[in-house]
């Protein structure tokens, strides 16, 4: 975690409300961005954000010195949202009680790279849509777009380490399957990887 960051957590665990808030309205709109690719309703990710403070705050005492306060934060909040969306779902009947669905908004907002890379987006965004799973997607931006190790991802997603590797290696095979290893280097997938999954 930043050491700036570090400081600030150190001073709400002593009591400080306002540490507190320099870290809620910091960590707002990547909470927020990272909730709407599980639940497409917003207002429910904002409660699932607010509740996630309070929360942090009632429970100070308990509360602990943490090494990474983005990772800390996102996996507190998808578990807000798993629960809700767990209490929502217990009126129907589903196979899939209890697995968050992961979702991506596929906008590509900025030109990345060269021609090359244009070239492919298309063929790549089809690709991702068909192709893999949303399990598959989720460990791709959690990976290369929050940038987060194996044992982190691990732990987000309530899976075995194996069961991440397996995934990430799965999910490039994929990828590669379709778009030949020969004909394009990884900056330019690690660069669409980051495009696509922002």
């Amino acid at each position: 975690m930043d050491d700036n960051y570090q400081k600030i957590w150190e001073s709400f665990l002593k009591g400080d409300d306002a540490a507190l808030s320099t870290i809620y309205f910091d960590f707002f709109d990547l909470l927020l961005n990272f909730g709407m690719k599980y639940a497409t309703d917003r207002y429910l990710v904002e409660d699932c954000i607010q509740n996630l403070f309070i929360d942090l705050l009632k429970n100070r005492g308990k509360q602990r010195s943490v090494e990474n306060i983005k990772f800390y934060l996102m996996k507190a909040l998808r578990n807000q949202i798993s629960n809700e969306q767990r209490k929502a779902k217990r009126m129907f009947s589903t196979d899939n009680l209890g697995e968050t669905e992961f979702r991506i908004n596929y906008s590509i907002e900025n030109r990345l790279i060269a021609d090359e890379t244009e070239k492919i987006k298309s063929k790549f965004l089809t690709m991702v849509k068909q192709s893999l799973t949303s399990r598959q997607q989720e460990v791709l931006y959690l990976k290369f777009t929050c940038g987060f190790d194996y044992p982190q991802i691990s732990d987000l997603m309530q899976i075995s380490v194996e069961s991440v590797r397996t995934i990430v290696y799965r999910t490039l095979k994929t990828i590669k399957d379709t778009f030949g290893t020969e004909n394009y280097s990884s900056l330019i997938f690690a660069t669409i990887f980051r495009s696509f999954f922002a």
